[in-house]
């Protein structure tokens, strides 16, 4: 693919787009001065006129003004939060301004106590979501424990990559990453990856580009039942939340730049395109540019993602999403270490690396292009019944993945290897649901019944690597690898490219029953049949590892009330696998290694919306893993197990008006009990014992710095271990961040600091993290 001409066309898309959707004829203006009743400027009061789709928002002095109206006759409307409704008819006349300026029932005072009274809400952690259950099922009522990072958090902190966003879910840490970007997530001891999108499968073998996610919801747990267990762990799913079309029009342009040569470009068009906002469009788009802050490394990445709604009638709503995301990335990997038990006992902050230096220049490259193609059909049969369908064709078309893998085999030498990734995949999943609240046997009964089939396709796939040089790390040198003799050494190396076709059907129910009005439990179950084709060798024509397995993962969960709408106390049982190729001696497929979780804890949310929390215990056994036969060792034994318990605390809190608080804290003690002998009773690589995440922040709500606020917060880890053995440890680390913000609705400047003090930490796969840096975000919104 021509990535010139690809980013050109999305360049021309862009502008087409903007331009068809904000065109209109130059005919009249009506402009004026909204006032309280005691004569002062009423801002942020939205003008509208009905029938239209053409508003405004009045400024600080009460001004606003709209323009290239087509002659007529139209009712001016004025809202906003607690005010009481106004409308006034207007005739505009081609080339002509019309002045109307109005006053309204309420002073400033009662006005402003109103707006702050109807915004007094959880900013950081609004957890009304229907994709957790695959249901309408508030917090209280649900079993399931579970974090959500809303948009409102992501904005604060000034965010631009996903990696940093992951930060504010308690009892995670996503330091992992891979060369392409692609990030990892550890959860309750053991790795996830970032695989959900709207509540399906979404295979992101890359960096995810924030600018189209409202919310991103971390569920706790292997939740196989409702989620299929291939794209799950056991520690539970990350699923990130789309921004949708809204019925009103708006469009907000963002500049982000700073340290590392950052620069990052974002708009966001909202606009309805039918006057009685049945057909809603939004555009989210992005262009990011950067460096590293090591003396290599880059990233040029550019993202557009068009919506859009269609109320075809009161009972079926369609929505269409797509997303176009092309990458392109120096690709700087971690290191490894050759051999562990030279540098056992140690940290990685014993080798003596140089910080700041990647040890391979910006020519050794990935570039690559990412989709997402999303259909949602919503029908409502009836009060009580709901269907839902789901389609989705995601992909990605990476042919050419470079890396450099760097393998510390001393105190100073190191040697290098070059290797070539060429990677095609295409993902197709189509969901139906079906939801019901009903009443049977004088209980309320809420009723999920689905289906769900997934092809995968991986077409071609190859890697090949070899040695490149060996080098003295620690003395000063120019150890750039360049392109010629990057594909010198490659060039001669065989190919031997693959394909692959694997396919996922199941069907899941589930039942919340409301024994009382305080008591409600879950039952589900969720069966699936996984039927892999196997590898195919395209020089040979021959295929390997075919298989095929059905398995049936349930789920129980119970929740009572001890105070009605303010505190449950909750219990569940959950089930997730994962299917293997291997076989025994016999020549037998060993049957699934499946995960069972028992949690049991309390969910906390006062009355007034002021605060929520929530306190968990789990316990998480892993059994039917596979180790190696002592007495054979080119075969497997399925006797193998692992262990992960924990406790789970988070605390979203908004004690007075401006006053935002999130608090989360994880414990884990994981191991395992059972296996080969270099880690039994060992740890589990990369999953810290504690970890703690907060960020408080305070907005002026009043006075002449309304809108001025301040953001502090951090994260903290624990050592953990670069791999099973636990011969070699990874530092533990505070990373502090700060934010400065002015927020006035229509404009935003922030400031923020990040990795305040200048730590020098490392993720699991012994990556540098980035050293302190500052970032500048200005925005403004027109409506």
């Amino acid at each position: 693919m021509n990535s010139s001409l690809w980013s050109k066309n999305i360049y021309f898309t862009f502008l087409l787009v903007l331009a068809s959707v904000t065109a209109f004829a130059q005919t009249g203006t009506i402009k004026g001065t909204i006032k309280t009743s005691d004569g002062q400027p009423a801002a942020a009061i939205t003008i509208g006129l009905l029938g239209t789709t053409r508003g405004t928002i009045t400024d600080e002095q009460g001004h606003y003004q709209l323009t290239k109206i087509k002659a007529g006759t139209y009712t001016l409307k004025l809202s906003a939060i607690g005010l009481i409704g106004y409308e006034q008819p207007v005739k505009v006349v081609g080339g002509q301004t019309l002045v109307v300026n109005l006053s309204l029932k309420q002073d400033a005072r009662q006005l402003a106590d109103v707006v702050i009274s109807a915004n007094h809400r959880l900013k950081f952690g609004d957890k009304t979501s229907d994709m957790v259950a695959r249901m309408p099922l508030a917090n209280l009522e649900n079993p399931q424990v579970y974090s959500v990072i809303s948009s409102e958090l992501l904005r604060e902190q000034n965010i631009v990559d996903y990696k940093t966003a992951m930060r504010n879910a308690s009892g995670t840490s996503t330091i992992a990453q891979a060369g392409n970007g692609r990030s990892y997530t550890m959860m309750r001891g053991f790795i996830t990856g970032n695989w959900m999108r709207n509540g399906l499968a979404a295979y992101q073998f890359s960096a995810i580009d924030p600018a189209n996610i409202d919310r991103i919801e971390v569920i706790k747990g292997p939740s196989g039942t409702l989620f299929s267990s291939s794209v799950i762990s056991y520690g539970g799913l990350i699923n990130r939340v789309t921004k949708k079309p809204l019925d009103t029009a708006f469009t907000e342009l963002s500049y982000t730049g700073g340290s590392f040569g950052l620069n990052r470009v974002t708009a966001d068009v909202n606009t309805p395109l039918s006057s009685d906002k049945k057909v809603l469009f939004r555009l989210n788009a992005a262009a990011d540019h950067s460096g590293n802050f090591q003396d290599a490394g880059f990233e040029h990445n550019y993202f557009i993602a068009p919506s859009l709604t269609y109320k075809a009638s009161n009972k079926l709503t369609f929505n269409f999403e797509a997303e176009l995301y092309q990458r392109h990335t120096g690709s700087i990997n971690g290191f490894n270490l050759a051999d562990n038990t030279y540098w056992a006992g140690k940290s990685y902050k014993d080798i003596p690396l140089d910080y700041n230096r990647s040890y391979q220049g910006n020519d050794i490259d990935t570039k690559l292009t990412n989709y997402n193609i999303y259909l949602q059909a919503n029908y409502q049969f009836s009060k009580q019944w709901k269907s839902q369908t789901l389609f989705t064709l995601n992909g990605v078309y990476a042919p050419h993945q470079m890396f450099l893998d760097k393998y510390i085999l001393d105190d100073h030498q190191m040697i290098r290897q070059v290797g070539l990734l060429s990677d095609k995949y295409h993902q197709t999943e189509i969901q139906q649901n079906f939801t019901g609240d009903v009443q049977l046997g004088g209980m309320r009964h809420r009723l999920l019944l689905g289906f769900d089939y997934t092809a995968y396709r991986q077409d071609p796939y190859y890697y090949v690597s070899t040695n490149f040089d060996v080098i003295n790390y620690t003395q000063p040198g120019n150890f750039f690898v360049s392109r010629s003799a990057f594909d010198k050494a490659i060039d001669t190396l065989k190919r031997s490219p693959s394909d692959q076709n694997t396919f996922n059907s199941a069907v899941y129910f589930a039942d919340v029953i409301n024994i009382t009005d305080r008591l409600n439990v879950l039952a589900s179950v969720r069966i699936d049949h996984y039927d892999d084709h196997g590898s195919h060798d395209i020089n040979t024509d021959t295929y390997t590892g075919a298989f095929s397995q059905t398995k049936a993962s349930p789920k129980f969960g119970a929740v009572y009330q001890l105070i009605k709408g303010t505190l449950s106390a909750f219990a569940n049982y959950q089930n997730g696998f994962s299917y293997t190729n291997a076989k025994a001696e016999d020549g037998k497929l060993f049957k699934p290694e499946q995960a069972f979780q028992y949690e049991g804890g309390f969910k906390m949310e006062s009355a007034n919306n002021k605060w929520s929390a929530t306190l968990s215990y789990y316990d998480i056994l892993v059994k039917d893993k596979l180790r190696t036969d002592p007495a054979n060792t080119n075969f497997y034994l399925q006797d193998a197990t692992q262990s992960s318990k924990g406790l789970e605390a988070e605390l979203v809190a908004n004690p007075v008006n401006g006053l935002n608080i999130l608090l989360g804290y994880g414990y884990n003690i994981s191991e395992f009990t059972k296996a080969d002998a270099d880690i039994q009773g060992k740890r589990p690589y990369g999953t810290p014992k504690h970890l703690i995440n907060g960020w408080a922040s305070y907005a002026l709500r009043r006075g002449a710095l309304k809108g001025f606020g301040l953001g502090f917060g951090g994260n903290y880890s624990s050592s953990s271990y670069g791999d099973d053995t636990d011969l070699v440890t990874v530092p533990s680390y505070v990373l502090l961040s700060s934010t400065a913000f002015y927020d006035r609705g229509k404009y935003r400047i922030g400031l923020k600091v990040d990795n305040l003090t200048n730590v020098q930490y490392w993720g699991p796969f012994m990556q540098p993290q980035p050293t302190r840096s500052y970032s500048l975000n200005l925005s403004y919104k027109f409506y």
